[in-house]
């Protein structure tokens, strides 16, 4: 018996349609049209005619959402050439639907693939509404890493830092040899949560004379290192922080 199978080999999400005892087939206009035959009563034959027409790519894509097959439907994006805008927000989809199943360390693997098509603020109130400091450190990371982090986005990254108490990470990501993210946003964190090592080696590392010696003199008391520190700055800024600082 002869057959006929409809199928996709570039995308896997394809259901397979197979017509037996066909007696017809023609390709037209972007269409399959295919006569089958079938035994009806008392030994007559029945006929019936099908019309296959592949569905545009839109419906296709309403199709896999509807079904929850988001991988899917990236691949088919992706395959249609679709601009990196429309496949975020796919992609925002899919992280979604991972959000709502509280696969969280899944779901920010999404997220983290939309920027910097995606909206931040988007993704990080998701995960501070649901208390998830790892999830959020993760997504951040990845901003700062991508070099699409503003300053609010250090803060909160420093601040996940301190509230995890990771001095490792908080190191790591303080002391790496290029800084992704603005030093005085970072000092400005470090010092309010005590981590005044840090806060000196931005200082010194940015030439931030202000913050350095205020760390000295405010947080530490240590007015000797602050007074040989001043002793080896340019004769003009000595004399300034020597006016600022010098009754103390």
């Amino acid at each position: 018996k002869n057959k006929f199978k409809v199928f996709s080999n570039a995308q896997k999400y394809a259901q397979q349609a197979v017509f037996k005892n066909i007696s017809f087939l023609l390709s037209d206009g972007g269409s399959i049209f295919v006569i089958t035959n079938e035994g009806g009563p008392n030994k007559s034959v029945k006929q019936d005619l099908w019309k296959l027409k592949e569905k545009d790519t839109q419906t296709k894509l309403e199709m896999l959402f509807k079904k929850h097959m988001y991988k899917e439907a990236i691949n088919l994006a992706k395959s249609q050439q679709f601009d990196a805008a429309s496949i975020a927000e796919i992609t925002k989809k899919y992280g979604d639907r991972l959000y709502s199943e509280g696969k969280y360390d899944e779901a920010v693997d999404q997220y983290i693939n939309t920027i910097p098509q995606g909206e931040p603020s988007y993704v990080i109130w998701k995960f501070l509404d649901a208390q998830r400091i790892q999830n959020l450190r993760r997504y951040l990371e990845a901003l700062h890493h991508k070099k699409y982090a503003n300053e609010d986005h250090t803060t909160l990254l420093l601040n996940c830092y301190t509230k995890l108490n990771d001095l490792a990470e908080l190191n790591r990501f303080i002391r790496q040899p290029v800084l992704h993210y603005d030093s005085e946003t970072a000092i400005k964190v470090c010092r309010q949560a005590g981590y005044y090592d840090n806060a000196l080696h931005l200082a010194l590392k940015s030439q931030d004379h202000n913050s350095y010696l205020k760390i000295q003199i405010e947080d530490l008391r240590s007015y000797s290192e602050a007074l040989d520190y001043i002793r080896g700055l340019p004769l003009e800024d000595a004399e300034v922080y020597l006016q600022k600082y010098g009754k103390m």
